[in-house]
């Protein structure tokens, strides 16, 4: 009957890993039991397709935690983090729940508290509409001249944004088309500006832009410009 392991290297090298973690564990049983503040950064997950956050929300929350002197001093925000699940979430306005099951610490640490305890959230639905583009004009004509009519071509695009954000729009504008000197009409392609970091230009993204030049008696510097 054998009665020596097969592997006496490896069998002594697992007893002397299980030593060193019991070591640890002993260590951090026997040290002071401190609490720390500090700030873990938010993620939202799980937003429901064809919706769209449009409130202002924490970029960090506060918490409380609790550990061995050693392992506080160690901890770094950056090994945080705390978890938002809106699985499910309507249009409207919600206010949200941070439990201490969404947030992530590592082994050994305890949340004792989180603040704020709730997040406000709206979420708004994400809606597609063409608006009517209106040119931009930079610059003064030849002296004589005038700017007239301006027109672009195509006269709309496709934009999609959250609901009420377009819902109270009427217009986009366009880069500026320089007109410095012109003496006759100016034409340019340019991009087709989105008024708000929510509001996505679909198409088109380039616009044809023709400014009419002709003349006429330039108005005064401080008065009305068209």
């Amino acid at each position: 009957m054998r009665l020596l392991p097969r592997h006496p290297g490896t069998m002594a090298l697992a007893l002397v890993l299980a030593a060193l973690v019991w070591y640890a564990q002993a260590l951090d049983r026997r040290e002071r039991i401190s609490e720390r503040q500090l700030d873990a950064p938010v993620t939202f997950v799980n937003v429901p397709a064809e919706m769209v956050i449009t409130s202002e929300v924490p970029r960090t929350i506060v918490l409380l935690v609790r550990g061995s002197l050693s392992r506080l001093r160690a901890l770094d925000a950056a090994q945080t983090g705390v978890v938002i699940d809106l699985r499910g979430a309507g249009e409207g306005e919600h206010d949200v729940t941070v439990e201490n099951r969404s947030v992530l610490v590592p082994s050994g640490v305890e949340v004792v508290a989180v603040s704020p305890s709730q997040v406000p959230v709206r979420l708004e639905r994400l809606v597609r509409r063409r608006l009517p583009v209106k040119p931009r004009v930079s610059g003064e004509p030849a002296p004589g001249f005038v700017t007239g009519s301006l027109f672009s071509e195509p006269a709309s695009a496709r934009v999609a944004g959250p609901r009420l954000q377009l819902e109270a729009m009427h217009s986009l504008t366009t880069e500026p088309v320089a007109v410095d000197g012109a003496e006759g009409p100016v034409e340019a392609r340019v991009a087709v500006r989105s008024p708000h970091p929510l509001v996505r230009i679909e198409e088109p993204l380039v616009v044809r832009v023709v400014v009419e030049v002709v003349p006429g008696r330039a108005e005064p510097r401080g008065g009305k410009r068209r």
